[in-house]
């Protein structure tokens, strides 16, 4: 993996390896949380690329339509690193027909290809008091 800082921002390239490393270690590597969680419902995992998804996918013997919400923001948006994760739970929380309870694992790939985690639960959805927020914010302001 490197990173390249050019004249329109950052351009990273993956090697061949990343993929295939990803592909090897992945299962072992979420082992311990997933002998902590159990079956997951909903796969929130940072596309790497295409290959990523494949061998992940591959790995933890998952249908292909446990990462097609991975598989659509690596396809609308492209790999925007770390972000991306956060595109994809934000898809997934968005989905009325998520159901609460569901379990929730969010993985993503970094630095040294390290392979970081967390999984949590589908709470109740809250209905969002607009009203409120901004009279809070608004006398947050004035006391600025």
């Amino acid at each position: 993996m490197a990173w390249i800082i050019g004249d329109h921002g950052f351009e990273m390239t993956l090697t061949g390896n990343v993929p295939r490393i990803v592909g090897r270690e992945v299962r072992a590597a979420l082992a311990p949380i997933l002998d902590r969680t159990g079956a997951i419902d909903q796969w929130v995992v940072h596309p790497g690329g295409r290959s990523i998804l494949d061998r992940f996918e591959q790995a933890m013997d998952l249908d292909e339509s446990a990462l097609q919400r991975s598989r659509a923001i690596l396809r609308d948006y492209g790999n925007m690193s770390s972000a991306t994760v956060l595109f994809i739970l934000a898809d997934l929380l968005g989905d009325p027909t998520v159901a609460v309870g569901e379990q929730v694992l969010v993985t993503a790939f970094g630095p040294g290809l390290a392979v970081e985690s967390a999984a949590a639960r589908i709470a109740p959805r809250q209905p969002a008091d607009t009203t409120e927020s901004v009279r809070v914010g608004q006398a947050d302001s004035a006391r600025s």
